[in-house]
């Protein structure tokens, strides 16, 4: 097991743990305003983006996250290019490939499914790098404490 690799996947988490809060405020959002639907909806996406930085940047391994990766490059770009425009200024607004984007989003589930998968795999972590047989449970428990959180995942 390695020490550096568990902290920065529990790093790595926090940041899952930030889209999460974010898609909950998008999708659960009742009375908000469409520019309010845009601005959450694009804080979901550059989120995302983040995620899916740091799972390539830590070379994290899954078959299907790999396989919704490499089937949605472009939409990857254009979260990309969202999280550049929440957190870089712009002197024009939206672009309209992105509005058409964040859109389409409601119809296309990949992003929904990309998240999903995410979440399974921080869920799957800790049992997966524990190498002993004796402790797994005690050793799941600590990695959420160090993590912050739960993931909320129910394995079929």
């Amino acid at each position: 097991m390695n020490w550096d690799e568990l902290k920065e996947v529990a790093s790595w988490g926090q940041y899952l743990l930030l889209a999460q809060l974010n898609a909950d405020r998008w999708m659960c959002a009742d009375e908000d305003t469409p520019a309010e639907s845009v601005v959450l909806s694009f804080q979901f996406f550059a989120s995302m983006y983040v995620v899916i930085e740091g799972w390539k940047k830590l070379k994290l391994q899954d078959e299907k996250i790999e396989e919704i990766l490499n089937r949605n490059r472009e939409g990857v770009d254009l979260l990309r290019r969202a999280r550049n425009a929440v957190y870089h200024f712009q002197k024009e607004m939206y672009g309209r490939k992105i509005a058409d984007f964040a859109d389409e989003v409601g119809r296309n589930s990949w992003l929904r499914t990309l998240y999903r998968e995410f979440v399974r795999f921080l869920a799957e972590y800790p049992e997966s790098v524990y190498p002993f047989d004796d402790g797994e449970e005690q050793f799941c428990i600590k990695f959420y404490e160090v993590l912050g959180w739960v993931p909320d995942y129910e394995r079929t």
